[in-house]
């Protein structure tokens, strides 16, 4: 029996949730090619759902996306908007044949509206994203390498995370810091296929980001590479002048050098403490169902309550070693004392 996806409150504005999903087998299937055409239709599909991808990271047999979810309009966009979505995963012969069936005459009204409803149904949903975009790429990953069957190991996990306090940015941090786990590179602005390599690059969508990341945990309206400035010198920058990210490199026997693109002139503003755990794994943050303040942990339970079965006030949980940060989980996970190291 599967279990029910935990969402935001209906009420809220916005959703934010870590996404991950791996290959069956834990294949290493994931190459440059593959990797490209994983993240062109991660942001085609994100533009035709209106949804955002605050950071990425795309690895040799999973991936993890970071996600705001707007709430969802009652009804369908206006025809030009809905038109302009409809063209980031449909060739322009195929928007030119819909765009005239919204403009003809001839249709009924409710010919219409059952056609918007057709892609409106498929839009601002979480899980609907996440099955068209693996979907698209098992159909092309498969004819290219002229194989059958399912390419993903099981539906996909996600964690509701809050905006409030320091979940939010700190999941991020985590997501930007996996290749430097991995050992593939000692400073993460050198991986290309994560937000955060695409950011330093000077990517735009990347770029867009991080703004709307730091607009919602530090409330602060940046432009996207202020916004970028902003967010390394608050996590990066002084970690990498203590060696974290070489040190941590070598622990995984690699020889690449952080590149100085990655430092900065800034006055740190985050514990270091911080990036060194996140240089560690953290099954919490893909297992822990719902990740924040101890407050928003109270209001989703609450909010869940029927579905989760409980009849007492429910008890946020406190990620280990990084209780001074005041992340909090919905569950413990049974046989775990501490973060898990990996």
């Amino acid at each position: 029996m599967r279990t029910r996806r935990l969402k935001a409150h209906p009420d809220a504005s916005s959703g934010f949730y870590h996404c991950m999903s791996r290959v069956v087998d834990r294949q290493l299937v994931f190459g440059d090619i593959e990797k490209e055409h994983f993240a062109s239709l991660m942001r085609q599909y994100a533009r035709f759902c209106g949804i955002q991808i605050l950071t990425f990271c795309l690895m040799g047999n999973h991936f993890h996306l970071l996600i705001e979810v707007p709430k969802r309009p009652e009804y369908p966009p206006n025809d030009a908007e809905l038109i302009q979505r409809i063209g980031a995963i449909y060739s322009p012969v195929h928007v030119e044949k819909i765009r005239k069936q919204l403009t003809d005459a001839s249709l009924l009204s409710i010919q219409k509206d059952a056609l918007r409803q057709h892609f409106w149904k498929r839009m601002g949903d979480l899980s609907q994203y996440l099955k068209e975009l693996k979907q698209r790429f098992s159909q092309w990953h498969n004819l290219r390498q002229g194989r059958r069957g399912t390419l993903w190991e099981e539906r996909f996990k996600s964690v509701l995370i809050g905006a409030d306090g320091s979940a939010l940015s700190t999941i991020a941090a985590y997501i930007d810091l996996n290749p430097v786990r991995a050992g593939l590179v000692a400073d993460p602005a050198r991986y290309r296929w994560s937000g955060y390599g695409q950011a330093m690059a000077s990517r735009p969508e990347a770029l867009s980001g991080y703004q709307a990341l730091v607009a919602i945990c530090d409330n602060l309206s940046l432009q996207p590479a202020q916004a970028l400035k902003h967010y390394r010198a608050g996590l990066f920058d002084y970690a990498e002048r203590r060696g974290v990210f070489s040190s941590a490199h070598a622990r995984n026997n690699t020889t690449a050098k952080p590149s100085a693109s990655a430092r900065g002139p800034q006055k740190p503003h985050k514990d270091p403490g911080l990036v060194d755990q996140l240089l560690h794994r953290i099954s919490y943050f893909t297992n822990g169902a719902v990740i924040g303040s101890r407050s928003f942990i109270e209001s989703i339970a609450l909010h869940h309550q029927n579905w989760l079965q409980r009849k007492r006030q429910p008890n946020p949980h406190p990620v280990p070693d990084l209780e001074k940060f005041m992340i909090f989980s919905l569950r413990p996970l049974r046989g775990m004392s501490g973060t898990a190291r990996g």
